[in-house]
Parts: structure tokens; C-alpha cells; sequence
């Protein structure tokens, strides 16, 4: 699995956003130019996260994006999924019928036993922890 750049802008727009005083409202040129991310490719951005509920959009004058919940109810593994979609490192952990050998097979049990390592990690990852450490000027993240 391979985290996309689209995951990647998602997660720096959004940290960019949590530094923020809560309910600030932020037109899409304004974050594009902020995190140097190309404007219509964080359009297609924003709209996945505000389909997940993630942010709100509203249109006008005063219009614009905020979050819509607080950034320590966000996860890393909400941003990702709102953008990629389920995570998955093989097919076989969430469908039976995608091999024919899944109940005699021994890497099934390792792919299932990394994927629930994987999202518990990422679950574990709030966007108040990352913009708190950018904040602070961390470049590692420390695991409370």
C-alpha cells in the first residue's frame, strides 16, 4: 500500500486548518496557495472530505471550508479513507471469495493480522496531534 498524494495533500490541507482558531472558514485558493498545493486538484480533494463529513462547504460570498468536527475526533485513517476509500493491503482480507485457498492459506492470517496493525496505527494518529506538533515545530511524531 502506497499512500497517494491526494491522501498526503488531505493531511496537510487539514493540519493547516487545525492550526487554526475552530470555525475558521477557508476558500480553496487560499489553502492551495498555504500548503502549495495545485488548486483544482485540492477541489477534488476537499469535495471527498466534505462527502465524509469531514469538512463543511458552503457557498457565496462567505462561503468556504471548515471542519466539521473536532480535530480530535479526525484520524489519519478518516482523512485517508475519505480519499482512497477502504484500506486494503490484499484483496483476499476482505473478500473469501477473491482465492480459492484463503482457509488453508498461511499469509492470509499475516495480511489480516498487518492490516489490523496498520489501521489501529492509523486510527491512533488525531489531526489535533499533528497540527499541535507542527505547532510546535516537532519533525518526528511522539506517541503519547
Amino acid at each position: 500500500m502506497k499512500v497517494t498524494r491526494a491522501s498526503d495533500y488531505a493531511i496537510r490541507s487539514l493540519i493547516h486548518i487545525a492550526k487554526k482558531p475552530e470555525g475558521t472558514v477557508f476558500m480553496r485558493s487560499e489553502l492551495s496557495k498555504a500548503c502549495d498545493i495545485p488548486d483544482s486538484f485540492l477541489g477534488k480533494i476537499l469535495q471527498n472530505l466534505a462527502k465524509a463529513d469531514i469538512l463543511s462547504s458552503e457557498r457565496g460570498k462567505k462561503g468556504g471550508f471548515r471542519l466539521n468536527k473536532p480535530t480530535s475526533d479526525i484520524t489519519v485513517y478518516d482523512i485517508i479513507k475519505a480519499i482512497e476509500g477502504e484500506l486494503s493491503l490484499n484483496e483476499c482480507i476482505f473478500d473469501d471469495s477473491f482465492c480459492s485457498i484463503v482457509n488453508t492459506c498461511s499469509a492470509h492470517k499475516m495480511w489480516g493480522d498487518i492490516q489490523s496493525s496498520l489501521l489501529q496505527k492509523l486510527k491512533s494518529y488525531t489531526l489535533k496531534q499533528l497540527a499541535d506538533d507542527e505547532m510546535r515545530g516537532q519533525k518526528e511524531y511522539v506517541q503519547p
